[in-house]
């Protein structure tokens, strides 16, 4: 099989633990692109979030953004498709959220944003490791909810971060009528995207603009918000530090987010013949 295209997540698959990327990555990708190939990130970050990685790679074209929510063709410099939450449910939600210990995060065309007030609470929600990128690349407002209101709610996703994963459970449970797609994401996050709204059906919309066949693209994740993705492609490829859920989906795992991972999927399957050697996890 010849591989076109190759949708790679960023934490936790194409990022370190230092919410870097190594140079053998990103000389992989900028060397897949150059041959031809396309080359996209697959993220739950907000387009404002991904930015400063795009002078790595100048010829990088697609972003899929907000776990499906947001297409962008950076050559053109236009949004493919939005994908925004009923107001309504939106309301719903923060409502919720506001009076309980939950940090609250938007997404709204192409931004995210949090309360100034959460900075210093990033211990308490399991995501200080998240402090310098929150410091910035995050749009830092005195109150997210006053903020949201004065867009009318508009909002493409949000993440509810929990102080634990047994509170993230009870979120969704509480929340579970309400017509949202959700999913785990980071140490205690809870992603609510419009329903029907993944990173699976945001890869099948730009493969229907590109004319490329699903069964000639590779994914490559670590975590359950990447399993639609995983499921859509026809190469499903898992880091070694994906969790066991992820790599039960997947038709084989490469090396670790420490260890350029993604730099083997391009070589050995988008840009190179597989070679029969390599182990296969599972078959799907």
């Amino acid at each position: 099989m010849e591989y076109q295209l190759l949708a790679t997540d960023l934490d936790g698959t194409l990022l370190n633990a230092k919410k870097e990327i190594s140079s053998e990555n990103i000389k992989a990708i900028n060397r897949a692109l150059e041959m031809g190939k396309h080359v996209i990130f697959s993220t739950g970050r907000a387009l404002g979030e991904v930015e400063q990685f795009f002078p790595l790679f100048p010829t990088m074209r697609y972003v899929l953004c907000e776990s499906g929510g947001l297409l962008y063709d950076r050559q053109e410099k236009r949004i493919i498709s939005r994908q925004v939450l009923d107001p309504a449910i939106t309301l719903e939600v923060l409502r919720y959220a506001e009076p309980r210990d939950i940090m609250i995060q938007v997404m709204m065309e192409g931004e995210s944003i949090i309360s100034k007030k959460n900075i210093a609470l990033l211990e308490h929600y399991r995501n200080e490791y998240l402090r310098e990128h929150f410091s910035h690349h995050v749009h830092l407002v005195d109150n997210v909810i006053a903020y949201c209101q004065s867009g009318d709610y508009l909002v493409e996703k949000i993440c509810l971060y929990h102080p634990d994963t047994t509170a993230r459970v009870q979120t969704l449970e509480r929340l579970q009528y309400l017509d949202l797609t959700a999913a785990f994401s980071e140490r205690t996050s809870l992603e609510l995207t419009p329903i029907g709204v993944d990173k699976g059906k945001g890869l099948r919309k730009l493969c229907e603009e590109l004319h490329i066949p699903l069964e000639q693209v590779i994914a490559v994740g670590d975590a359950p918000n990447d399993l639609a993705v995983l499921q859509t492609a026809g190469l499903a490829l898992a880091v070694d530090n994906a969790s066991e859920e992820v790599k039960q989906v997947c038709h084989a795992v490469v090396a670790d987010n420490e260890h350029n991972g993604v730099k083997e999927a391009i070589e050995h399957w988008l840009c190179g013949a597989v070679r029969s050697t390599m182990p296969v996890y599972q078959t799907v």
